[in-house]
């Protein structure tokens, strides 16, 4: 299992921000630009469904409690960047004492998407594919 930007709990606040309304209303143009750029296959055009979408997703998702998450049995890696406000390495040590056969990688410098070009996206796949490697079955 792999997780980027996720701290394994649900964490609602700041969501409205990122409505469309929102957005257009504080004036956040860079960002919906970035959203518009980044995600164009995702929502083939229509960025603010695209958002509501994501902004309720990010209310609601992920739903796991402490139980279900102690009965994963797969080897996990979890993925944030430094200065990434929803998945904090406090959070995600928390995660990995709840998932066994876990680790966790803070990519230095990053940001919430580490995987990203403009972030560090060489390091990520490059740990994501030596953890592949190291749990290759067969």
């Amino acid at each position: 299992m792999l997780v980027i930007g996720c701290s394994g709990v649900i964490c609602p606040e700041g969501a409205d921000e990122f409505e469309p309304e929102g957005l257009i209303q504080n004036e956040c143009y860079e960002m919906i630009h970035q959203m518009m750029e980044r995600h164009e296959e995702a929502h083939k055009g229509n960025w603010q469904e695209f958002m509501r979408q994501s902004a309720q997703d990010w209310r609601q998702y992920p739903q796991l409690t402490r139980n279900e998450l102690s009965r994963i049995t797969c080897p996990a890696l979890f993925i944030a960047g430094e200065h990434d406000d929803f998945a904090t390495e406090e959070q995600l040590q928390e995660l990995c004492s709840w998932v066994q056969d876990s680790r966790y990688l803070v990519a230095p410098g990053c940001s919430h998407r580490p995987h990203m070009l403009r972030e560090q996206p060489i390091l990520i796949n490059d740990s994501i594919l030596q953890f592949l490697n190291k749990h290759a079955i067969g």
